[in-house]
């Protein structure tokens, strides 16, 4: 008995390096898979099933299932099988149930009705585990109530924290802003060409501190045109990205789905146009416009509604005349003329903004 056991111990020993040199660790196994590896004599099915219930034991393989409610195995990596190894049985199922979501992590709740553990006996174990650096906890940016836990050497997926437009959870629009502008106007220099000139400086007269003239000239706008619509130098998803990672505007490096999803944005506010199905980009405003809209300062709440005091939205309407019981009996020269009317001249002066 004694050296069937060392056999099954040898056999299965040789049987997990076998699995951990020919595939990778995601890798899931069935029977066959085991067999074909030739280790066990003659595909001895009990003797196979022997070894892979040692390695189970051990914590070097896990048992599973798949869609199709057939069992599998999976190779565990000799650091994870001595973490599991060193836990108690509700610690390990916690942390199997943990393991198993990756980089997705797992609200505690979930976790509970999962492993059916008692609430106090749930929270000693994430807080041992906690404790041991198994695990952690991380944020989600959908569900900022929940608590949930992933393992500790993992790191969280985009759709956890929301890839690389958010801080902490916080949507950073400082940053946002700051490479849209980039973008925008990267795709502008490859979406406009300047129109050469042969115009002159103009020349303009001043008048110095000694009360002299003084000429200084001056050099005209550049002009722009748009590239022909069969244009095929439009910028791609790809040499964009490759340009914000060059430019060190990040301090992180950009994946292509965190900048496609600000050429969307830069798309619905209408300074980018998509072309070929999101593959290329262009722009609509030349890149002398783009620099000069990203140098306007956004004007402050205050100046806003100063603003709005001198904008006229429909001059029938809120012209005093426009809703003036006494129109009709109003005429240059009468009881009632615009010569004499006390609401004429305010509404005028305040509609030019003088």
């Amino acid at each position: 008995m004694a050296s069937a056991g060392s056999d099954v111990a040898q056999l299965a020993s040789k049987l997990y390096e076998a699995c951990l040199n020919q595939f990778d660790s995601e890798h899931l196994f069935y029977q066959n898979d085991l067999r074909g590896l030739n280790v066990i004599p003659d595909g001895d099915i009990p003797l196979l099933l022997n070894c892979t219930q040692s390695l189970v034991d051990q914590k070097f393989f896990r048992l599973l299932q798949d869609k199709s409610d057939r069992l599998a195995w999976k190779v565990v990596p000799r650091e994870d099988a001595e973490k599991l190894r060193s836990l108690s049985a509700d610690e390990s199922l916690v942390y199997s149930v943990i393991q198993s979501t990756g980089r997705t992590g797992i609200w505690v709740r979930s976790i509970q009705m999962r492993t059916n553990l008692h609430k106090s006996i749930l929270d000693r174990s994430l807080k041992s585990l906690e404790g041991k650096n198994y695990i952690k906890t991380i944020h989600n940016v959908k569900y900022p109530s929940r608590k949930m836990y992933m393992l500790a050497g993992l790191a969280p997926s985009e759709e956890i924290t929301g890839g690389a437009w958010f801080t902490d959870g916080v949507l950073d629009a400082n940053f946002i802003n700051s490479v849209g502008g980039f973008i925008e106007y990267t795709v502008s220099r490859k979406s406009w060409y300047e129109v050469p000139t042969a115009e002159r400086g103009r020349a303009k007269r001043l008048k110095t501190a000694t009360g002299k003239a003084d000429v200084k000239s001056e050099q005209p706008e550049k002009a722009y045109l748009p590239f022909p619509a069969d244009y095929k130098g439009y910028p791609t998803v790809e040499s964009i990205t490759a340009a914000v990672n060059e430019s060190g505007i990040t301090p992180v490096r950009m994946w292509e789905q965190s900048v496609v999803q600000l050429l969307e944005m830069l798309s619905y506010d209408k300074k980018l146009v998509a072309l070929n199905d999101g593959r290329n980009y262009r722009a609509l405003k030349n890149p002398e416009a783009v620099k000069a809209s990203q140098a306007r300062k956004p004007a402050a709440e205050g100046d806003e509604a100063e603003a709005a005091k001198h904008l006229v939205k429909n001059g029938m309407t809120e012209a005093p005349c426009g809703q003036c019981p006494v129109f009709r009996l109003c005429s240059p020269g009468g009881a009632v003329s615009p010569e004499t009317c006390e609401y004429f001249d305010p509404w005028l002066s305040n509609g030019l903004g003088f």
